[in-house]
Parts: C-alpha cells; structure tokens; sequence
C-alpha cells in the first residue's frame, strides 16, 4: 500500500477515491474519522492505493484529473 493523495479537504479526498475507483484502481481512505474529530490536530485525511503496482496509475490520473479542473 502507497499514499497516493491528501488533502485537508475531505470532500477532495473523497472525489479522487471515486476517480480511482471509477478506473478500476482499488484504494481506500485513512484518517478521515481523525481530522473531524480532532480540530485543530494536523491530520489530513489521505487516499492510499491497495496494490503497489497501482500507485504510478493511480498518480497519472491523479495528474490528469487536476490539470484539467484547473
């Protein structure tokens, strides 16, 4: 498993799980429970990929999702 993407905006982590997913790349999201619980704490919600193998996709989309909702 890789960190692929954080954010201090869950909403943001979650549409980049949804973009993930919706390439068939499995991953799931940590310390989303943390940062809403803990104000103030600098926990950032983070996207990780399942299978290491995924991770250059994963950024690669990642990438191309951002440059194009600029």
């Amino acid at each position: 498993m890789k960190q692929v993407y954080s954010s201090r905006d869950s909403a943001k982590v979650g549409l980049m799980q949804s973009i993930l997913d919706s390439a068939d790349i499995p991953c799931e999201m940590r310390n989303n429970a943390m940062s809403q619980a803990m104000i103030g704490v600098p926990f950032e919600p983070e996207l990780w990929v399942l299978r290491d193998e995924d991770y250059d996709k994963a950024k690669q989309v990642i990438s191309e999702f951002s440059r194009k909702s600029v």
